[in-house]
């Protein structure tokens, strides 16, 4: 299945092939999911592996205010290290009060796996032309937040359960089905199902998403169909960024 990506005045069909991910293998075997979400930075915007990686981690850091936790801490889950907003979109239900819970956006990086000469730069067709990336890796969900005691899966949340269109009729393992999914779509477009989440704070940020970095360069991101290859969780995010035109 392609992807059509809006580059410019012209359509540009990319394969998630074309991207060249590694297999499940070169991460930890601690690591459950292949991840769903990929960074690719074009060399021009950093001078190594470390760099690109700084980069994105910590623009995404001040731009959607993520606090970050390092290991050693309970289930790493093989990861470099995590961010997680918690006490997202209450969910509060008179007819099922004692399932009620707010939400947590959780996000594991992963680049030390990637960070041999082999694995941290890559050659890749783009923009009708052969492009080197450095990349690297994280995986994003959505679930019922941490402190809740329903921690983490309530199958008939309206926002984080497999409910609705989109998700109702999907079977397999509710992280892969839906958590999954719900965290990239919220990394990718600050929304979840399409409706615009908020920090639950005094101030009522929006939570944003990868393009409130659109200002300082240019970002193309999109998404393919997982569960194939050993890559089990239901969609793969590709962010793309490069120097501003």
């Amino acid at each position: 299945m392609l992807t059509v990506l809006l580059l410019g005045p012209v359509l540009f069909a990319q394969s998630l092939d074309d991207f060249r991910l590694p297999p499940k293998s070169v991460f930890d075997s601690s690591m459950p999911r292949y991840p769903n979400l990929w960074f690719y930075i074009d060399p021009g915007l950093a001078r190594s592996h470390d760099a690109a990686v700084k980069l994105v981690t910590s623009r995404l850091r001040n731009a959607m205010q993520l606090p970050e936790f390092f290991p050693p801490f309970e289930n790493p889950e093989g990861c470099d290290f995590e961010v997680r907003v918690e006490h997202l979109q209450p969910w509060i239900d008179p007819a099922r009060r004692a399932l009620q819970h707010a939400h947590a956006f959780h996000m594991r990086y992963y680049y030390t796996a990637l960070s041999s000469p082999r694995l941290a730069k890559v050659r890749i067709p783009w923009r009708g032309a052969t492009r080197e990336f450095y990349r690297f890796a994280a995986s994003a969900h959505y679930e019922v937040e941490h402190a809740n005691p329903h921690h983490a899966d309530v199958e008939e949340c309206p926002i984080c359960g497999r409910t609705g269109p989109e998700y109702g009729k999907l079977e397999g393992g509710l992280v892969e089905q839906v958590h999954d999914p719900l965290g990239l779509e919220l990394l990718l477009t600050g929304a979840i199902r399409g409706q615009r989440v908020h920090h639950e704070d005094w101030e009522r940020r929006p939570f944003g998403g990868i393009q409130t970095l659109s200002a300082d360069y240019h970002i193309t991101s999109s998404t393919h169909p997982g569960q194939t290859t050993g890559r089990n969780t239901l969609r793969i995010g590709i962010v793309v960024f490069e120097p501003k035109r």
